[in-house]
């Protein structure tokens, strides 16, 4: 049985003992805030739940002539689609897709990721855009919400990432994205919404143990789903 956005808020009025929705503190849309708030906000920085793990695949080409891509600005062609603004966290390993010219198949290559600009632009240099040849990005630099190609692209090529999405918003006749959410995001808004309202510390800590313990199902789950894969060496 799916678990909506209804359900949630029947949980919140539960926990913070305000289940009158005509008090204009605790109406529908007040604490419905309040729950778009924990999950677009805290849950991403909270938890990394496997089902939030997805793909950023991305175009680059000749007509950005200096190799720079605005994470904000991308279009994501992944599974998840939307734009590169939607991942609250990325991988450091990335593929990138090359078109043989003979027979026009596609094989993905390995393209080296840097978050220290010293170091790539140790090997690269600076201010020397002008000067450098286009070609095959072997290279990429990600820095201040930017990725940076190396050897500037020549042609069109696809970049394909990986890593956790955030949370969109809720409406007030939403679905959950996932059932077992249910508990989790209702106690975490309520605990937010108790802060907020200067709740005695009694209040707070029996919030607070629901929490934990909801907090502890939903990170077991994804848990489990992770040790099932093996490790493997990257070298």
């Amino acid at each position: 049985m799916s678990r909506d956005v209804t359900d949630c808020l029947r949980i919140m009025r539960l926990a913070i003992s305000r289940r009158n929705a005509s008090d204009p503190d605790s109406t529908d849309d007040v604490l419905l805030q309040y729950l778009n708030d924990f999950l677009t906000l805290s849950m991403s920085s909270d938890v990394r739940v496997f089902e939030k793990w997805s793909t950023l695949e991305f175009v680059i080409d000749e007509t950005v002539t200096d190799g720079v891509y605005n994470l904000e600005d991308i279009t994501n062609n992944g599974p998840g689609a939307g734009t590169g603004k939607d991942f609250v966290t990325i991988n450091m390993e990335a593929l990138i897709s090359l078109t043989e010219t003979v027979d026009s198949s596609v094989s993905w290559n390995n393209l080296a990721v840097y978050q220290d600009p010293f170091d790539f632009y140790g090997y690269w240099g600076f201010n020397n855009v002008d000067v450098l040849q286009t070609g095959f990005p072997t290279q990429m630099l990600y820095y201040e919400n930017q990725f940076i190609f190396r050897t500037i692209p020549n042609d069109s090529y696809t970049v394909r990432m990986w890593g956790y999405q955030k949370n969109s918003d809720l409406t007030d006749n939403s679905e959950l994205p996932e059932d077992y959410w249910l508990r989790y995001v209702a106690y975490g808004a309520a605990l937010q919404y108790g802060n907020d309202h200067a709740f005695d510390d009694g209040r707070m800590a029996q919030m607070k143990k629901s929490f934990v313990k909801e907090r502890s199902f939903i990170m077991a789950r994804s848990h489990n789903q992770l040790k099932l894969q093996r490790g493997f060496p990257r070298f």
